[in-house]
């Protein structure tokens, strides 16, 4: 498979890390809703990586021309 032909490469890869952050959102509800905790220093970790990733890494995707 040769990825020079994908169309919209950098859309595609956007995309994926975009997704990262209803991804997190939907952890951090299935987390409370499982244990009953909303906020825990593990929690916070996880969350704020996946967001900090979703949003850089697709605002430098995004505008990737």
């Amino acid at each position: 498979m040769n990825l020079e032909n994908l169309p919209d490469q950098e859309k595609i890869t956007a995309g994926f890390y975009y997704f990262l952050i209803p991804l997190a959102l939907a952890f951090w509800i299935g987390w409370g809703i499982k244990f009953g905790t909303w906020w825990d220093i593990g929690l916070y970790a996880v969350l704020v990586v996946m967001l900090g990733f979703g949003l850089i890494g697709g605002f430098v995707y995004g505008r990737a021309k």
